[in-house]
């Protein structure tokens, strides 16, 4: 069987497997840390995918790399978009929030240690770091949900979750900014990608 041909039916393979969910629901907790995850994706490395509908390229740094994958691509429209986000990164032991926007300064690298690829945005001052692997991306989910504020009233939280092959979670940025501009944005990257966007 020629390389070609096997490489078709490795493609075919792994479109079937990420057919998402059709499954739209809405949900109203306390806490953000305990909002629910969608299903678990089908365990297929993210790396079958990328090398299958990426082609090599050079990093600006000479080092070997990917074209831009999806998950690049959603990552810099964050960036682009200037608004501040609550980023979420949930680790083994230790939780981090902090709140900032995705930038001014990105770029993106090869780790020399492990090989992976890197995204990262920085202040000015470089005080402020945030590194994704975005080969372990999987899925981007988006979603508002309702959450009840002290003294009445209700604020609707927009949530962008970045989950790997076994649909737990990378990180989660929370849009920070509720201005009808930061709005009319989340309602068009929903709009653009679908609450769930299969990387």
């Amino acid at each position: 069987m020629k390389a070609g041909t096997l490489i078709l039916l490795a493609t075919a393979h792994a479109v079937r497997a990420f057919v998402p969910s059709a499954s739209k629901h809405r949900t109203t907790h306390r806490e953000i840390n305990h909002l629910p995850l969608r299903p678990t994706l089908p365990r297929i490395p993210c790396s079958t995918v990328l090398l299958l509908s990426t082609s090599p390229d050079i990093s600006d740094e000479g080092s070997p790399t990917t074209s831009r994958s999806k998950s690049e691509t959603i990552l810099s429209e964050f960036h682009e978009s200037g608004f501040a986000f609550r980023i979420v990164v949930i680790g083994n032991g230790a939780i981090l929030e902090t709140t900032s926007k995705l930038g001014p300064k990105t770029s993106t690298s090869i780790s020399p240690k492990t090989g992976d690829k890197l995204m990262t945005f920085a202040s000015e001052d470089a005080d402020f770091e945030f590194h994704v692997k975005v080969d372990q991306v999987c899925m981007v989910t988006f979603v508002s949900t309702e959450r009840p504020v002290s003294g009445g009233g209700i604020k609707v939280m927009r949530v962008s979750r970045f989950l790997n092959e076994k649909g737990s979670p990378i990180c989660s940025l929370i849009l920070a900014d509720s201005s009808s501009e930061a709005i009319d944005w989340f309602d068009g990257m929903v709009e653009k990608y679908g609450q769930e966007a299969i990387m």
